[in-house]
């Protein structure tokens, strides 16, 4: 039986190594930690009606996105990759690639936060 594997490196036939994880720098390697601890689809915007309602009411702080538009792609990407792998797809692998990351970035990131399901082996 053959396996089809999708993913949203398709075309990448290199497997992640140790060595990708010093393309990241130390400030990245700390939000990609966070993203991992927050699921980044459960957040309550800040600005919406329900968010200023709960900061009102509750007196509850909510989560704000990082200043650095580039930092907060890489921590969407990371939480996406670690709490919702199978609804990665291609786009947003696009998307941390317009944020100024490399494509082996986002592979050996996907591949780390996977556990290696996403790997394309040749």
């Amino acid at each position: 039986m053959a396996y089809l594997g999708f993913s949203p490196l398709d075309g990448e036939t290199r497997t992640a190594t140790a060595s990708d994880v010093g393309l990241f720098s130390p400030t990245e390697l700390r939000v990609i930690g966070l993203a991992e601890r927050i699921d980044a689809t459960r957040e309550i915007a800040h600005h919406s009606r329900l968010g200023r309602f709960a900061e009102w009411a509750l007196g509850v702080r909510l989560g704000r996105p990082l200043a650095d538009p580039r930092l907060e792609s890489l921590r969407r990407f990371a939480s996406m990759a670690r709490h919702h792998a199978d609804q990665l797809g291609a786009e947003d692998v696009s998307r941390l690639v317009a944020a100024g990351y490399s494509r082996r970035q986002a592979q050996g990131l996907l591949s780390y936060l996977t556990g290696g399901r996403h790997d394309r082996t040749a």
